[in-house]
């Protein structure tokens, strides 16, 4: 095969580019993804009310956790 053959077969398959303008606008995607978050479930909730209960309560573990961070 000769080298104008293989451009010419290249550019029957592959779709043309068009530089100026994107094929899809990603960004709404984005802000749709960003305002659906979802609400943080009851039992994160607990966890961290049961962390800080527990640092209040024992505060010497909170430079034990830290030390070990």
């Amino acid at each position: 095969m000769r080298e104008d053959e293989v451009q010419s077969l290249l550019r029957s398959t592959l779709l043309p580019v068009d530089a100026d303008v994107p094929a899809r606008d990603l960004w709404p995607q984005v802000l749709t993804r960003i305002e659906s978050r979802p609400a943080p479930h009851w039992i994160d909730i607990v966890l961290a009310v049961g962390v800080a209960a527990l640092f209040a309560l024992v505060p010497q573990w909170f430079f034990l956790l830290s030390y070990h961070l």
